[in-house]
């Protein structure tokens, strides 16, 4: 019997010092899991501010570039004052005015950019806060402020310096909820060696693990959610870096360009093409006319067919005028 016994309660020792093994060999994997997301999230992110300052850089270009060519219809105005140099002049200050109003909507479109990024980071954060309160004592949270998000300002600029430490303090919160998974998961497997208790305390051991995996799996939720804020602001922010240099280039290429226009830049492929929009214009507006003229006279026809149906008797045969 106590063979038996001995056999049994060495076959439990063995069984928990195999799962012992294994629950450390899942937390190794686990750790190292989450700092290849966490490195990755912070290149990813570096990534995303390099592009905003290359977007930044290439706007102050093109803006001492108009500033240029402002500065440039000035002195012309100043220097050529008759009538018919203004004139010539007002088609160089349109030019201007369209690159204005076309730069103008590109600033638009990088503050509203500027100012959802820091939207989503801001309200991520204040989530992160509210989880972290309810499940980790106040006392070792870092919790920092920054400044208030508006909606109702959608075209507010936020410094790139305070999106930073936003995104920083947002990774530094999702780690402090992942140390305490950790010291969470470490204690429930040494919980029966500091207290003594035995295998009776096995439900709330898996109770505890429950729990702990449940704020895993919330960990996993937060880098999930910065990870569609990282994906969709690169694509954005690529898009309009691409149209910003585009746009640099064509301004500085304007301003370059030391060519007189003339009647012989007028391309004649183009003026026959032009034609031949018009002529076939001409034509099928021709035959539609044509068609609803040939449907108008058939009703017409038919019309007068009916009256002269019901109108015109038969007329009486001729006489000579010496018959009697």
């Amino acid at each position: 019997m106590w063979k038996s016994v001995s056999k049994c309660t060495n076959c439990i020792v063995v069984f928990f010092t195999g799962k012992l093994y294994i629950c450390i060999l899942y937390l190794l994997f686990m750790s190292n899991a989450y700092i290849f997301q966490n490195e990755k999230l912070k290149n990813s992110f570096k990534n995303i501010i390099s592009i905003k300052r290359e977007i930044g850089n290439t706007k102050n270009n093109v803006t001492t570039k108009l500033n240029e060519l402002k500065q440039l219809h000035s002195e012309l105005i100043k220097d050529n004052n008759k009538h018919i140099f203004l004139f010539c002049l007002d088609s160089f200050y349109y030019q201007y005015k369209i690159f204005a109003m076309e730069f103008e909507h590109i600033k638009k479109l990088r503050s509203i950019l500027n100012n959802r990024m820091y939207c989503d980071y801001y309200k991520l954060h204040n989530i992160i806060i509210k989880f972290c309160k309810e499940h980790i004592p106040e006392e070792t949270l870092n919790v920092q402020t920054f400044p208030v998000y508006k909606d109702l300002e959608p075209f507010q600029e936020y410094r790139i310096e305070d999106i930073t430490l936003l995104h920083e303090s947002i990774l530094n919160l999702i780690n402090t909820l992942y140390t305490e998974t950790q010291t969470k998961s470490d204690a429930i497997l040494h919980y029966n060696d500091n207290h003594k208790v035995g295998f009776s305390i096995s439900n709330f051991l898996n109770t505890l693990t429950h729990e702990n995996r449940i704020l895993q799996e919330q960990i996993t939720l937060f880098i999930n959610y910065i990870s569609f804020f990282h994906i969709s602001q690169q694509k954005q922010l690529k898009k309009l870096h691409i149209r910003v240099g585009d746009f640099f280039k064509e301004v500085d290429e304007n301003i370059n360009m030391n060519y007189t226009f003339s009647i012989d830049d007028i391309s004649n492929d183009d003026s026959f093409d032009l034609i031949n929009e018009d002529v076939n214009d001409i034509i099928e507006s021709n035959q539609t006319i044509a068609t609803i003229t040939a449907e108008h006279n058939d009703i017409n026809n038919d019309d007068n067919k009916a009256v002269l149906t019901t109108e015109v008797k038969e007329l009486p045969v001729f006489k000579s005028l010496t018959d009697t």
